[in-house]
């Protein structure tokens, strides 16, 4: 009992070891005979090691500043008309998914309608009934767009 025990404590140290050894190897590049570019964490005689496992890349706050304050500039009139250009392009949306929106609602209340005199048993009804259940998701999917259009629009 006690060597079957000892055996799996020196299994499991042995494993790990062996596991940390083979994560530490790192990030190496190299070009096959045909030319592709293979990025392993196993090294090869003609790899070059480009990330070690130990080096942990960090950016500074400088030099995202740097790399952000090379993007060119917008003058506030450019701006200002692009804002106008895309508050006119989510205002023709939001017009046009109310429009789609009112005429899934009118669908459904005239669909429900010519549902009434059927009983619940007819084949049409039972058509209907599912009909009416994707004209109810299509509307749902209407109203969600029409809430993140307003959201984009007060964001303006």
């Amino acid at each position: 009992m006690k060597k079957t025990y000892c055996t799996i404590i020196l299994s499991g140290v042995i494993s790990l070891v062996f596991s940390t050894v083979s994560t530490a190897s790192g990030i190496h590049k190299l070009v096959d005979e045909h030319g592709r570019i293979i990025f392993t964490n196993n090294a090869a005689k003609d790899s070059l090691r480009i990330r070690s496992e130990t080096s942990r890349s960090t950016i500074s706050s400088r030099q995202i500043n740097g790399v952000a304050g090379n993007h060119p500039r917008v003058s506030k009139l450019q701006q200002d008309q692009r804002d106008t250009k895309r508050r006119r392009i989510l205002s023709q949306e939001l017009a046009n998914e109310t429009r789609l929106l009112e005429d899934i609602l009118k669908t459904i209340d005239l669909t429900l309608r010519k549902t009434e005199n059927y009983l619940p048993n007819h084949p049409y009804f039972t058509s209907n009934y599912f009909d009416i259940l994707q004209l109810r998701n299509q509307a749902a999917s209407h109203e969600r767009n029409i809430k993140a259009l307003n959201a984009e629009l007060n964001n303006l």
